[in-house]
């Protein structure tokens, strides 16, 4: 399966909750906080996902969130 999907994937089951892009990274094992912000980036374009700033339910810091619509 493509990282992008399992970030996607991920991301929708966990909805509303907003998540930073460094709890994704350990969430599902990614290698590079880049990379998972490079892929919520191009999410957050998408009418299905929300992508701002705001407090990760996860790691409760002031963070660009995402989360699913």
């Amino acid at each position: 399966m493509l990282v992008a999907q399992r970030v996607n994937d991920w991301i929708s089951q966990h909805h509303p909750k907003p998540i930073c892009d460094n709890c994704i990274v350990d969430a599902i094992d990614l290698s590079s906080p880049a990379h998972s912000a490079q892929i919520t980036a191009a999410l957050g374009t998408t009418s299905d996902f929300f992508r701002s700033r705001g407090v990760c339910s996860f790691c409760r810091n002031q963070r660009v969130v995402i989360r699913a619509a």
